[in-house]
């Protein structure tokens, strides 16, 4: 349920041990990172905590599409395809987070080929999970849903509000309290 990515997390630590470029930087607990349709300047590495990364729809719904930890990348989308932020990122624990300049992003993509290849594979993990969690929600009901969730949240030692739980689910708070009654 947590995305994390250690092994980008040990290439970025080292490198930023050798350059100024890469620095690091404190959230707090709903401090926005990205918003959502602003253009990016930067790409981010979480060093320690947890975001979410959401969507806001025209009817200003939130809805999660992943909760990242430990050495996920953010804005690195943005980054490549010079465009604004498709979504919104904000921590829900307080986050320690590597920051460096869309540029220096894309300079290590060209010139690391180890660096290179764990942001690719790291962008087909995330292709692959959207996949499987939207096919989930299609074939499976709430009532099947929810437990398998609080299942993996329990196993993790992880709360999360009632209100990032049912936008992750896509459903309304109310629809997620009835859910939680019969399970």
């Amino acid at each position: 349920m947590i995305r994390t990515n250690l092994q980008l997390l040990h290439i970025i630590e080292s490198l930023s041990e050798k350059t100024e470029a890469i620095t690091l930087r404190n959230y707090s607990v709903g401090q926005r990172i990205i918003q959502q349709g602003q253009e990016g300047k930067n790409v981010y590495i979480i060093r320690s905590g947890i975001a979410k990364c959401f969507i806001t729809e025209d009817n200003d719904k939130d809805y999660i599409l992943e909760f990242l930890g430990e050495g996920e990348l953010l804005g690195e989308i943005e980054a490549i395809r010079k465009e604004p932020a498709i979504c919104s990122i904000e921590p829900v624990t307080p986050v320690s987070i590597y920051i460096m300049s869309n540029i220096e992003f894309m300079q290590l993509l060209k010139t690391k080929p180890d660096f290179n290849a764990i942001v690719i594979a790291l962008m087909a993990t995330r292709i692959s999970n959207s996949s499987v969690k939207s096919a989930r929600q299609q074939l499976y009901t709430l009532s099947q849903i929810l437990p398998q969730l609080l299942s993996a949240l329990n196993a993790q030692q992880i709360t999360f509000t009632k209100q990032d739980l049912s936008e992750y689910l896509g459903i309304s708070v109310r629809s997620l309290n009835r859910l939680l009654k019969t399970t």
